[in-house]
């Protein structure tokens, strides 16, 4: 699928509007930070902002990466161990994430010092366990069960990308494996003994 030119140009506004509210977030604290100087920085007007951003929270959190529809697709179909293709599914999306890696140590800092940016977040993630949910209800046809483990597998991509920030030089990829080793090892606790 090509996107067109408008569109780059529209998606680099936005990364551009995200990188300048995110640099003076980290600087002052995103409560001293106003639209009009987010809009400045970015050489941009404060109608412009809001025609991307609904407000400066909304532009710290930006549109996290989504699921990519091929991934989606896989997972949804897949014929291997569960486990293996849902792994998969998480590699694919972290290779995504690991292209914004500078942006992700930003948006923690300001996650951590702003309730109202920990709130758009979240609402990102529920729409995310929401399609991860659909897909695995293809291949489980318990839907509490595709349910709970699309909302540990999106879990583990926020313990991964904490572990990795925390981390003494560990890659998002290491920090990922390390987190899905503890997941599967749980999982091994809750089944019953044979």
């Amino acid at each position: 699928m090509t996107v067109s030119l408008r569109e780059r140009r529209r998606q680099q506004t936005a990364r551009d509007i995200q990188l300048a509210t995110l640099d003076l977030a980290v600087k002052k604290g995103l409560e001293n930070v106003t639209t009009e100087e987010i809009a400045a920085t970015t050489g941009i007007s404060t109608r412009t902002f809001f025609n991307y951003y609904t407000n400066k929270e909304t532009a710290a959190v930006g549109a996290p990466p989504p699921f990519s529809e091929a991934a989606k697709e896989a997972l949804r179909s897949g014929n291997g161990p569960l486990a293996d293709d849902l792994k998969m599914f998480l590699d694919q999306h972290f290779a995504a994430l690991t292209n914004d890696e500078p942006i992700l140590k930003m948006i923690g800092t300001v996650l951590r010092s702003n309730e109202r940016a920990r709130g758009i977040l979240q609402g990102f993630l529920v729409m995310e366990r929401k399609e991860l949910t659909e897909c695995l209800s293809h291949r489980i046809e318990h839907s509490q069960a595709a349910a709970a483990l699309a909302s540990h597998t999106t879990e583990a991509v926020g313990r991964a990308i904490f572990l990795w920030e925390h981390g003494e030089g560990i890659s998002l990829s290491a920090a990922l494996d390390t987190v899905w080793e503890g997941t599967i090892a749980a999982a091994a606790l809750l089944t019953p003994p044979s």
